[in-house]
């Protein structure tokens, strides 16, 4: 910034020199904000060249130095705008809208490129800020809505979605100004990584199917405290403190972050390595994304809820028909009328387990799982095996969602509404 300011100085004094650096220092961010209108490389160079002559011919009226990286963009994206309406273009597509938060008018369509910066961005917000961003670009809530939600005016709310946009738009410039070129950035993993963190939270929607359930759910296990878990684990570090007891997925299924660490999988993995037993009864929840590879077909997301249920306490206070009692009470609630099954299974983890199935035309799904763990797990957690009793249950919330909704395909369940 130190070096940008000194040119802009100069510049400003008429030194040509001095200019022909700032447009190299700055290009591929004019390009960037130009491609993100445009959508097309020749017509974003010809936006950057008449940015770079208004530039020339203003630089003059611009008071302070340190301001010119957010001057020259307005001029940029305007600079876009003005040829897209010149040519009377349409760029933006139905499966666009509403995807992302929209910046600016400039900004309502996306290269995939652009998609990932932005993905990377939604991950520098505090979870407050993503809540608000998920609500208010995915769930459509009004500035109204939102307000009423956080018990503010809507003029306060405006400027907390305005600070958002502020924050999201810096770390987009960040991006923009390390490289342009759409067809530089590989589809490895790291890109997949930040896609897929970067997906709304459904729950935090309560007119989305997943939202509703999982209120509906959370209410059955009221007398539970919430945990907030690590979406990353370092596996490496997992595999040594409790083995392979709590791997039940295939390899090919885990998403790896690097050589040592995952994504979550399950929230039972990230549960093990964050809590421990100190004496007094455990009555935890845990909700949240999890992540494995899969097809995205009608019946498999690669990224989808869950909520997580762990009781631990003396062999006398819990046993697991207290458990299997409140799972049937759940199926009361989110699922009234509908036949179910308790068929026994098995997990590495657990010392018996058992999973739930609800008939649904003819055929049983599986919808929850839920088991005692093993002595080991036990001890792990800060246990005497002798003493104490350690229960699990895993709940799938977009499957809740598809039978109590009669959703026919799970991908539909990210844009439903419920009434």
């Amino acid at each position: 910034m130190e070096r940008v300011n000194e040119l802009v100085v100069r510049a400003q004094s008429g030194d040509l020199a001095a200019y022909a650096l700032l447009v190299d220092t700055t290009q591929a961010m004019v390009l960037g904000v130009a491609l993100r209108v445009l959508r097309d490389r020749g017509l974003a160079e010809d936006a950057a060249q008449e940015t770079y002559l208004r530039a020339f011919r203003g630089l003059g009226d611009l008071e302070e130095p340190a301001a010119f990286l957010s001057w020259l963009r307005r001029i940029a994206v305007t600079a876009a705008l003005n040829l897209r309406r010149a040519r009377r273009m349409t760029f933006l597509q139905l499966d666009d809208a509403d995807e992302v938060p929209v910046l600016d008018e400039a900004e309502r369509v996306w290269t995939e490129r652009q998609r990932t910066q932005l993905a990377g961005a939604l991950l520098s917000l505090s979870g407050d800020e993503r809540r608000l961003c998920d609500r208010r670009y995915h769930g459509g809530w009004s500035t109204a809505r939102l307000a009423r939600d956080a018990g503010v005016s809507e003029a306060v709310m405006r400027k907390r979605l305005q600070r958002v946009r502020d924050k999201l738009r810096k770390e987009i410039e960040v991006s923009e100004r390390r490289s342009v070129r759409p067809e530089d950035l590989r589809a490895d993993l790291p890109a997949r990584i930040i896609e897929l963190l970067a997906r709304p939270l459904l729950s935090d929607l309560p007119e989305n199917p997943v939202g509703q359930v999982m209120t509906m759910l959370r209410g059955v296990y009221a007398d539970t405290t919430e945990v907030t878990l690590p979406e990353i684990v370092n596996f490496a570090e997992a595999s040594a403190s409790v083995g392979n007891d709590l791997l039940y997925v295939e390899a090919a299924e885990l998403q790896r972050v690097d050589e040592e660490r995952i994504l979550r999988y399950d929230l039972t993995l990230p549960l093990m390595l964050t809590i421990r037993y100190e004496g007094a009864p455990l009555r935890l929840w845990a909700s949240g994304k999890t992540y494995r590879h899969a097809p995205n077909d009608a019946t498999h997301l690669d990224a989808f809820h869950q909520a997580e249920v762990l009781w631990m306490d003396e062999r006398s206070r819990v046993d697991p028909w207290q458990l299997t009692a409140r799972i049937v009470q759940s199926m009361h609630v989110l699922l009234p009328g509908r036949a179910v099954k308790i068929v026994p299974t098995e997990y590495p983890m657990c010392a018996e387990a058992w999973q739930l199935e609800v008939e649904d035309r003819g055929s049983w799904v599986e919808v929850l799982a839920w088991g005692v763990f093993t002595d080991r797990i036990v001890r792990h957690l800060g246990g005497d095996p002798g003493v104490h009793t350690a229960l699990g249950a895993g709940h799938g919330i977009e499957r809740l969602a598809m039978l109590r909704y009669g959703i026919d395909d799970i991908r539909k369940i990210d844009v439903s509404r419920v009434a």
